[in-house]
């Protein structure tokens, strides 16, 4: 009986653990994430097998997501917390509507093509490239938001 007492005690502490947690690795840059796809696409990497495409997909999508995630940390670093829809909806406020449509686009389009669908096709060469194209182009665009000091502000006046 006082042997469970001690085993379930809240105040004993655990025994000290004698291995240590392996530090993580760097996270990769989105320049490092586009060159792994630029290796997938050019056919460098032999042991992704049937599933090349789809990964070249899911990495484009995280080298997008990324991009956001710098400008959050940059501009807003409470949205980085939130879902990538409302970061999206948000998008147009800090990048501008058109930005933020192009990003909001080609994330939708990523999405679509890395899930695997039964009865669709994987995407093609012509497609993943045009997206590496696009997704390289969004990353520059959203490094350089802010460097004029304040966000993206709608100034005209529509009538109703």
């Amino acid at each position: 009986m006082n042997e469970r007492r001690r085993q379930r005690d809240p105040r004993r502490r655990p025994p000290a653990r004698s291995h240590r947690a392996k530090p993580r690795a760097p996270r990769p840059t989105v320049a490092e994430r586009l060159d792994a796809v630029d290796r997938l696409l050019d056919g460098e990497v032999t042991a992704a097998g049937g599933v090349w495409s789809r990964a070249t997909a899911w990495i484009l999508r995280l080298a997008l997501e990324q991009a956001v995630d710098e400008l959050w940390a940059r501009r807003a670093p409470e949205l980085a917390r939130c879902p990538m829809r409302a970061q999206l909806l948000a998008l147009r406020v800090y990048a501008g509507p058109e930005t933020g449509a192009q990003v909001a686009a080609v994330w939708a389009a990523l999405s679509r093509a890395a899930h695997h669908h039964d009865y669709e096709l994987a995407p093609s060469v012509t497609e993943l490239r045009r997206w590496r194209e696009q997704t390289a182009a969004i990353a520059g665009v959203l490094a350089r938001v802010g460097d004029g000091g304040s966000a993206w502000v709608r100034t005209e006046i529509t009538p109703d």
